[in-house]
């Protein structure tokens, strides 16, 4: 149950993608207006999956997307399971760190992440807009006595304009493989908590 539990908590987390594409993505499920996909890729030695998530708001910048990504108050409530939440910014107003805690019930450890963003803005007239992220190691986020750190993360979000007041959101993650385990048991998990966390954040972006 642990080895499950470990495997879908390294995509949750909310740098450039280091990895060699292997395939096209291929469509894995659609719910609440938000597409799922998938493929695997060579990441830092090993073959591991990367998942692809887009839905469309309205009005939505890419600005947007940084203030709620930088909120610590409501990162909690979007990030399944998360316990901790936590910003700090850095003299560049497009660059911060986050730290996100997941709790897991006992006997298992809790689980950690300590990430890099830096937010790429488009030209001045447009909504659109890049955000990167990446695992990073930072001593305002030091490691603590049973709580595993997920290494290897490396992601973005890209907003970009549409017509008639649309943006669309896509979100990209891929993470160092860590464990085995067998697809069939591992696969509903992973699929049903990234869409549960993206209609969450999908939700508050809506509302902000």
């Amino acid at each position: 149950m642990k080895k499950i539990y470990l495997l879908l908590l390294l995509f949750l987390a909310t740098g450039l993608l280091k990895a060699s594409p292997s395939g096209e993505f291929k469509l894995v499920k659609a719910s609440n207006g938000i597409t799922l996909y998938e493929r695997w890729v060579m990441h830092n030695g090993n073959e591991v999956r990367e998942l692809k998530l887009s839905f469309e708001v309205a009005g939505a910048s890419a600005a947007d997307v940084v203030a709620l990504l930088k909120d610590a108050g409501k990162g909690s409530r979007w990030n399944v399971k998360s316990s901790q939440y936590k910003i700090t910014p850095t003299r560049d107003e497009n660059v911060w760190l986050n730290y996100i805690r997941y709790s897991l019930p006992w006997p298992m450890d809790d689980q950690d992440c300590s990430l890099r963003y830096s937010y790429t803005k488009g030209n001045t007239f447009s909504r659109s807009g890049t955000i990167y992220f990446e695992s990073t190691r930072h001593q305002v986020y030091p490691q603590f006595k049973n709580v595993t750190r997920l290494e290897g993360t490396a992601g973005k979000w890209v907003v970009d304009q549409l017509e008639r007041n649309q943006s669309r959101i896509t979100y990209q993650i891929l993470t160092n493989k860590s464990v085995s385990v067998p697809r069939w048991v591992s696969d509903p998990i992973v699929y049903d908590n990234i869409l549960t966390t993206m209609a969450r954040f999908k939700s508050l972006l809506q509302h902000s």
